[in-house]
């Protein structure tokens, strides 16, 4: 089943789904404190949902476009703006592989917990392109799950955590063990998490300046960057 059928069979859930859970909170909070967002920016957010991030940033900054893969998604992204009287936010359906955007024409490019599903070459080609589109001076802020397979301290803490919380499920727990271990070795899936150190050289070969990466809560991380002026 392609991606983008997979969520809008989900999209009835979604927005409880996010709301209900504090990390998320947490998460979209501290990417709006790194991105800093002022006034007079356009800002886009890559894999937007229901619009967790991008209607919490409509009141701060000029105009937010919101993509996603999902035309339920962006479709019900688009009623809560109409509900929230966001009238500076519009929905784009695009795969977010073959994104395109005039160059130099957006402030600020931000991401929660979406880009996990990109492969990590798609991930490299994401950032190269978001300096593109970003004014000298622009930043990008990308959330997500970033871990790696057990090379550092936070990645065994963060692998543990998770077997454990999974295993206390009884038999349903350790079948999920048993799949993400196949999957994570094998590479299949949907799912792709990289490492923070993979993310912050992936913005520095992007050309980013003042890379940064700041663990979050649990597995969550955030990156950061600016396009030099």
């Amino acid at each position: 089943m392609s991606l983008a059928r997979i969520w809008d069979r989900r999209v009835a859930g979604w927005h409880t789904h996010v709301t209900s859970a504090s990390g998320f909170d947490i998460v979209r909070d501290r990417l709006l404190a790194i991105s800093a967002p002022g006034p007079a920016d356009a800002c886009v957010d890559l894999g937007a949902g229901t619009g967790f991030v991008a209607l919490a940033l409509a009141p701060l900054v000029n105009s937010v476009l919101a993509v996603d893969i999902s035309a339920a998604m962006a479709e019900s992204l688009a009623a809560r703006a109409v509900q929230a009287g966001s009238c500076n936010v519009r929905t784009a359906v695009a795969d977010l592989r073959v994104l395109r955007l005039p160059p130099a024409s957006v402030d600020l490019v931000v991401s929660s917990y979406a880009l996990h599903h990109l492969r990590d070459n798609d991930k490299r080609m994401l950032a190269a392109e978001a300096a593109r589109w970003l004014r000298p001076g622009g930043r990008i802020v990308v959330a997500d799950m970033m871990f790696g397979r057990g090379a550092t301290q936070r990645d065994r803490e963060i692998l543990r955590e998770k077997l454990q919380t999974f295993a206390l499920r009884g038999p349903a727990g350790w079948w999920r063990i048993a799949k993400n271990l196949a999957r994570y070795g094998l590479g299949v899936g949907h799912e792709h998490p990289a490492a923070p150190q993979f993310w912050q050289l992936a913005l520095r070969d992007a050309g980013f300046s003042d890379v940064r990466f700041e663990p979050v809560v649990a597995e969550a991380g955030i990156v950061s960057g600016t396009r030099p002026r």
